[in-house]
């Protein structure tokens, strides 16, 4: 039995909704029920690695793809490995005065450790930290302005951390990483991502449809989130193999032919 955790970093932005209206935003995007952070559900993302194999790495709809993800046919054949819901691990969040940053928070390096323990990983090897409300870690010094709040940055960020995230697919973490407190994370999990305004044109008339106006919510590129895999070792080794080389990626969610969801795939604990 092998257990392992894949990294997904976003190359594109991504939009796996729910399929219903949540007030303002008409296709709002999956998020946990208790924590209201992003996430992909875990049947979006088998779904998507399914889709992957059959068209992407050529296996078809065969009685490979059948015996490692299951049928739909009704006949009682289970899938062969598992997939969680891939949680968030960074967060892309626009800096005023500079660059962009990749923001998570205790609560969410909490669960990593969790996570890691329970596929039997190494020890993390470095503790989490815990700024003060409004206070950040980060390397940098004086104050940070994110969206509209200001922030006290405080040195401090452990190196360890860098590099167990470093192994999830995260980059530049020295000068964009921040672990901010887990109430200021809460807002920017709920209002940080992008919400983008869409229309339908009549072809005829050359002016927008009736009722085609749509608002779409979507995580950002950059954006890091991770899943379990779990399986035999063979099964999980197939399923490996379809990103090893100069194929990483994987589309995960809807508005493929715009070119939203792309993914690199890194496996984070092999």
């Amino acid at each position: 039995m092998k257990q392992t955790i894949l990294g997904l970093r976003a190359e594109t932005s991504i939009h796996a909704g729910t399929g219903q209206n949540d007030g303002v935003i008409d296709l709002p995007i999956q998020r946990e029920a208790h924590t209201d952070y992003p996430a992909i559900f875990g049947s979006a993302v088998k779904g998507a690695f399914r889709a992957h194999a059959e068209v992407r790495a050529g296996w078809g709809d065969g009685d490979k793809t059948k015996e490692m993800f299951g049928t739909a046919d009704g006949d009682g054949s289970a899938s062969q490995i598992s997939m969680t819901d891939a949680r968030l691990l960074l967060l892309p969040v626009r800096a005023l005065t500079g660059h962009f940053k990749l923001v998570t928070c205790p609560a969410i390096l909490q669960r990593l450790e969790r996570d890691l323990r329970l596929i039997g990983a190494a020890a993390a090897g470095w503790e989490v930290p815990k700024p003060a409300p409004r206070q950040v870690i980060t390397a940098g010094q004086g104050d940070l302005f994110l969206e509209e709040f200001r922030f006290t940055q405080q040195g401090g960020l452990p190196t360890a951390l860098m590099a167990t995230l470093e192994r999830f697919g995260a980059e530049n973490l020295n000068e964009q990483l921040v672990i901010m407190h887990n109430d200021d994370f809460a807002w920017f999990a709920r209002n940080a991502t992008a919400v983008t305004p869409h229309i339908a044109i009549d072809s005829a008339t050359k002016v927008v449809k009736h009722h085609m106006l749509w608002y779409e919510e979507s995580l950002p590129p950059d954006t890091l989130l991770y899943t379990m895999l779990m399986g035999a070792d063979a099964h999980v080794a197939s399923v490996l193999r379809m990103f090893a080389g100069d194929s990483p990626f994987i589309q995960i969610g809807g508005n493929e032919t715009v070119g939203m969801g792309w993914c690199k795939v890194t496996e984070a604990t092999g």
